[in-house]
C-alpha cells in the first residue's frame, strides 16, 4: 500500500466551464474529477459515499485538458470510454494531482508514469467475478459446440453433432492476480481440477500447482482449457505464441480476457487450423476494434465477445464504490489499496 499525505488546495469560485461541471463549492473540500461518458450518477453516489469533497465532472476525452486545467483536481477518477488514446497529458501535466483512480484493471494506456510524482491505482477485484464467470461459460459453451451450432441455427441446419463433456478436466489459469483467483474458485468449485502461474509462485487457495513464469509450459501441458487473464506488460506481450500452444495438450480450449497482444492471433489461427486446438473465446484483440475484414471473425470454433466481459450491469458504480473506499483512507492519511507499480504494470 502507498500512503500520501492529504492536503488542501486553495478554495477557488466553481468553473463555469462545461467541459469540467462542478458540485456545490464547499470550502477547503478536496477536489475530486470525474471522467467518464456518464459521470452524473457517479458523482452523485460519490457525494453519498463522501459527502465533504467537491466534484468536478468531466465526459469526453477532448475537453479533459481544458477541464483539469479549469478545476485544478487533486484527485482524478476515470473510466476508459473512447477507441482511441487517452490523454495522459491531462493527467501527467496537472500541477496538483496526486492520486489518479483507474475504475478497470488495464493501466496500459497510460504509458510510464513517475509514482513519486504520482500515485495510481486500479479496479483489480471489480470485475473479477463476472469474467469467471464469463471463463466457465466460455469452457462450457466451447466443449458443446454452442458457436457451431449457433452458426448450423441462423442457417436452419439440422445436424448431429458428437459434444464433449466438462467433468474430471484440468483448467490452467495464466495469472493468478484478483481474477485468476475467482477464475481458479469457480472452476474448482464445478469440479473442474486447476493449475496455475503467477510471477511469484506460492500455495494458492483453489489451486493444485502453481508454476512461476518459467513454468508456463509445464502447466499448460497439464490444461485441456487455458484461462489468460495476465496483464498486459512487456514480459507478456506475445506470451501465448505458437511456442505455448504447441505446449498445450491436442484439444485444448484457449479463453482469453486479459488484454489484447497477450496472445498473438495468427499464431492462434494456426493452431487451430491445424487441429491442435480445440477452439477459443476472445474477448480482447489487437488491434481493437478488430478489423471487420479479419478471417478469424468466421470461424465456427471461435467466440468472440468485444472487450465486454467485464462490463456488467452496474460496474462502473462498483468501480466508483471502491474508488470512494479508497478516497475515505487518503482523506484518513492512511495507504491506498491496489496501488499500481509503474514497472510491474499491476
Amino acid at each position: 500500500m502507498a500512503l500520501i499525505r492529504p492536503r488542501t488546495l486553495p478554495s477557488r469560485s466553481p468553473t463555469s466551464s462545461p467541459a469540467a461541471k462542478s458540485s456545490a463549492e464547499r470550502p477547503d473540500a478536496m477536489r475530486v474529477l470525474i471522467h467518464n461518458d456518464r459521470p452524473e450518477p457517479l458523482r452523485e453516489r460519490l457525494l453519498e459515499l463522501v459527502p465533504d469533497v467537491e466534484v468536478g465532472l468531466c465526459d469526453s476525452y477532448d475537453g479533459l485538458v481544458t477541464a483539469t486545467q479549469a478545476f485544478e483536481p487533486e484527485v482524478q477518477f476515470h473510466i476508459r470510454f473512447e477507441d482511441k488514446p487517452y490523454p495522459v497529458e491531462a493527467v501527467f501535466d496537472v500541477p496538483g494531482l496526486r492520486w489518479l483512480g483507474v475504475g478497470g484493471v488495464g493501466v496500459d494506456h497510460l504509458g510510464p508514469w513517475d509514482p513519486e510524482a504520482i500515485t495510481v491505482t486500479n479496479g483489480a477485484g471489480v470485475a473479477s467475478e463476472a469474467l469467471a464467470w464469463h471463463v466457465l461459460g466460455s469452457i462450457i459453451a466451447l466443449t458443446l459446440k454452442y458457436p457451431l451450432f449457433a452458426r448450423r441455427q441462423a442457417e436452419h441446419i439440422w445436424a448431429w453433432q458428437d459434444v464433449g463433456h466438462v467433468w474430471g478436466k484440468t483448467v490452467c489459469v495464466v495469472g493468478l492476480g484478483h481474477i485468476g483467483r475467482d477464475i481458479a474458485k469457480l472452476c474448482n468449485a464445478v469440479g473442474l481440477r486447476v493449475v496455475g502461474t503467477r510471477a511469484n509462485p506460492q500455495p494458492t487457495d483453489n489451486v493444485d500447482q502453481v508454476f512461476g513464469p518459467d513454468g508456463l509450459h509445464k502447466a499448460l501441458a497439464e490444461a485441456d482449457y487455458v484461462a489468460v487473464c495476465t496483464p498486459k506488460v512487456p514480459s507478456t506481450i506475445g506470451l501465448i505464441d505458437g511456442a505455448a500452444f504447441a505446449a498445450m495438450k491436442p484439444g485444448a480450449c484457449l479463453i482469453d480476457v486479459s488484454r489484447g497482444g497477450v496472445t498473438l492471433a495468427d499464431q492462434l489461427m494456426a493452431a487451430l487450423d491445424s487441429g491442435h486446438l480445440a477452439g477459443a473465446s476472445l474477448d480482447v484483440f489487437d488491434p481493437e476494434p478488430m478489423p471487420d475484414d479479419h478471417p478469424i471473425w468466421g470461424r465456427e470454433d471461435v467466440m468472440i465477445t468485444p472487450h465486454s466481459c467485464a462490463t456488467f450491469e452496474g460496474w462502473e458504480l462498483k468501480a466508483l464504490e471502491m474508488f470512494a473506499d479508497n478516497l475515505k483512507r487518503l482523506k484518513a492519511g492512511q495507504p491506498l489499496f491496489n496501488v499500481v507499480d509503474p514497472v510491474r504494470g499491476y
